[in-house]
């Protein structure tokens, strides 16, 4: 799992993940979303394009509902966009739409986003 940003604007930053979204090749105790862009990104609106995942483990989930509590302890708002079929199979599953914050398309996010709070 490797993030990239993709932009970064006044209001809205925009990251993406590649790779399988699960835990083991990361680092313990470190945050690659963090290293990537620094604290002040969870008090920030950001979308997330899954696009490019086609995997999501036990791990993964608990890494991005890890992301949602820091994002929602900051203030900021993580909205969860484009995950493949078998990626939105498994968050059907276990319910996760109740529960991240997850739009079928980078428009849907945009308009998820721009409606919250800041």
């Amino acid at each position: 799992m490797q993030f990239a940003l993709v932009s970064h604007a006044d209001e809205l930053t925009c990251i993406r993940c590649e790779g399988d979204v699960t835990q083991h090749d990361l680092v313990p105790g470190k945050d690659p979303v963090e290293e990537l862009l620094g604290p002040i990104i969870f008090k920030r609106r950001t979308l997330l394009d899954l696009g490019h995942t086609s995997y999501i483990d036990s791990s993964g989930i608990s890494f991005l509902l890890g992301q949602h509590r820091k994002f929602q302890q900051a203030g900021g708002r993580l909205v969860l966009h484009s995950a493949p079929p078998t990626v939105m199979q498994v968050f059907k599953l276990l319910r996760m739409p109740q529960v991240l914050n997850i739009a079928t398309d980078e428009a849907e996010a945009r308009r998820f986003a721009e409606e919250a709070p800041a």
